[in-house]
């Protein structure tokens, strides 16, 4: 199942990209999206990309029943973003990939970031997929709000950080 979701930054590209790119935020994000517990790991490339690596579990209550058999201790969330070395006109792009380790759910997508007047724009957009006979279709129309959910809280996070209040 697809989604896709835009938000809107008061601060230039620059700015944004190294905020998401901050061990902290990122685990305040994680937090703040309803993580239980966190890992990141930033690692810049020789060829100036940089890859961010997020781990974090979710609880599993609030989800809906199918996805609360397949995984009935909690969630645990692997995703790698690889962003790209940045473009001559300043906008970021990077390559998503992710998991919910035992519960046969995989995340495809790209986040583009981009100048937008004074400020930033970062477009996300990807796939979830469910390989679980029978339950795999309620799972990924769970999944896919629930991604964007994620997204907005840290979208919220990056505002209050960018405002000096994170």
């Amino acid at each position: 199942m697809r989604f896709a979701a835009h938000y809107d930054y008061p601060s230039p590209p620059a700015q944004v990209a190294a905020l998401l790119q901050n061990r902290d935020y990122l685990v305040a994000a994680a937090r703040a999206a309803g993580a239980e517990s966190s890992q990141v790991e930033v690692k810049p490339g020789a060829d100036g990309s940089l890859t961010v690596t997020i781990r974090w579990t979710m609880p599993s209550t609030g989800l809906p029943a199918p996805t609360r058999a397949a995984a009935p201790q909690g969630l645990e969330v692997r995703l790698a973003l690889v962003w790209e070395r940045p473009a001559a006109g300043r906008d970021r792009q990077a390559t998503m990939a992710g998991q919910i380790a035992g519960a046969g759910v995989h995340l495809s997508g790209l986040s583009r970031l981009r100048p937008v007047g004074e400020g930033s724009r970062l477009e996300v957009s990807g796939e979830v997929k469910a390989q679980l006979p029978l339950i795999g279709r309620a799972i990924e129309e769970a999944a896919a709000p629930a991604i964007v959910k994620v997204l907005d809280a840290q979208h919220q996070v990056a505002l209050d950080w960018l405002a000096g209040r994170g």
